[in-house]
């Protein structure tokens, strides 16, 4: 592949990335803490954890919420390199965002237009996404999926929205299966280099065949779920009794909670 194909290149890492973030459930077998924890207080701890997170307009409790999370994925063994970039990429993208703020908001002047509640805005912003976007990198990568739906319909979670849910998942593996054959067969099609020309030409075309068939797969998929009966599904195993390390981190939960709270 030429060096100058961003289209190949980008197809092709899009689609590892996203079959070894829905495939790989490693870390989830791992004898970590979070792991060990029961699904539905794991859920409903992480939920929590958000939802203190996201209000706060100073960039101090988010900044510590982050490092919280940090210390969570040392105590469960996952990959922090892996688990950086999964958090790195979206506030990287959220700052670039909201990085105007810093010379639109008025106040003190900090460096030239830049101003003191914009730098203080961007950052918390920033570090807001990156505890959220931790915080669920972290629920994902320690329990399994069939755990998770298993949670959710203990919760009494509507039906509707968990068949969905586990419908859209195992879409989305076929769906970058899909892409995964164009960008091969692209490939095996090329006889020289590619210009970065014709490579921005042929995206669109690449772009729109793969589109094409996830709604054909798409359809395939309803329509086989239809002949089976509708998307009612099986039921999910039970899971275990709550234990210790369950109260353990509900009370790390809850009093975290409480400090975002009485924050002042």
């Amino acid at each position: 592949m030429s060096p100058v194909d961003p289209v190949g290149r980008s197809a092709g890492t899009l689609t590892d990335q996203a079959r070894g973030l829905l495939r790989d459930e490693r870390v989830a077998t791992r004898s970590g803490w979070l792991q060990a924890v029961h699904p539905i207080v794991k859920l409903l701890g992480i939920v929590a954890l958000i939802a203190v997170t996201v209000p706060f307009d100073t960039p101090g409790p988010p900044a510590a919420m982050l490092g919280l999370t940090i210390g969570l994925a040392v105590l469960s063994r996952v990959p922090l390199a892996t688990h950086a970039l999964r958090t790195g990429v979206p506030m990287a993208v959220s700052l670039v965002i909201v990085a105007p703020q810093a010379v639109l908001l008025p106040g003190a002047p900090l460096l030239g237009p830049v101003t003191v509640p914009g730098i203080s805005y961007a950052a918390t912003f920033t570090l807001r996404v990156g505890a959220s976007v931790s915080l669920l990198g972290l629920l994902l990568s320690t329990t399994r999926f069939a755990s998770l739906l298993g949670a959710l319909r203990t919760l009494r979670v509507p039906q509707t929205a968990v068949a969905l849910l586990a419908i859209t998942y195992r879409h989305l593996l076929v769906v970058f299966e899909e892409l995964s054959r164009l960008v091969l067969a692209r490939r095996s099609r090329r006889v020289r280099s590619a210009t970065l020309r014709e490579s921005w030409l042929e995206a669109g075309s690449l772009l729109g065949t793969f589109l094409l068939g996830a709604l054909d797969r798409g359809e395939r998929v309803g329509r086989a779920a239809r002949s089976r009966g509708g998307t009612a599904g099986r039921g999910y195993p039970r899971q275990r009794a709550v234990g210790l390390r369950d109260a353990a981190f509900a009370f790390v939960v809850f009093a975290t909670v409480a400090a975002g709270v009485l924050w002042p």
